[in-house]
């Protein structure tokens, strides 16, 4: 004789597969539901400010807290940086306009266009002077790596460079 389920067993195990299929559809269906809001809602988006491109080897130093600070400098026609030093790390890129960057410790000159970047070395040993000798306004995007309660640099001393003007 062959052994059957009666009736009624058949009739749960369909009930609970029915049920089971129901969930099974409902959390799907909310699934999408939910993935279909959160893909209409605002996309992240990323803009381009500036970018460069430097061949100079650098290292960032982080002996403690820092204080980071990104930002937009504008150098207009004939005006200059003065004589400076910095005291945390600065990364420039140029984004227009033509700046030409005299270091204090031999007089060189080396002018900057867009697209290109610079990283500034730091301390009073290193002091230089930007200047636009141009008819644009030179614009900067720098993001500064400070030491907390620093400022982005210091004055420092004329060390005579004729071609700093």
């Amino acid at each position: 004789m062959h052994s059957f389920r009666s009736l009624p067993s058949i009739r749960r195990s369909r009930k609970a597969l029915v049920a089971a299929a129901a969930a099974a559809l409902l959390v799907a269906a909310g699934s999408v539901a939910y993935a279909q809001t959160t893909a209409a809602g605002d996309p992240v988006t990323s803009e381009t400010l500036s970018e460069g491109d430097t061949g100079q080897s650098f290292t960032i130093k982080a002996d403690g807290s820092r204080h980071l600070v990104y930002r937009k400098a504008v150098i207009p026609p004939g005006a200059s940086t003065g004589w400076h030093f910095h005291t945390g790390e600065e990364i420039a890129v140029i984004h227009s306009g033509t700046m030409v960057r005299v270091n204090g410790s031999d007089c060189s000159e080396r002018s900057l266009g867009p697209g290109d970047a610079l990283v500034e070395p730091t301390g009073p040993d290193e002091a230089h002077f930007g200047t636009n000798r141009g008819s644009e306004p030179v614009v900067l995007y720098i993001t500064d790596v400070l030491p907390k309660g620093a400022d982005f640099s210091e004055p420092a001393e004329d060390p005579g460079c004729e071609n700093a003007k």
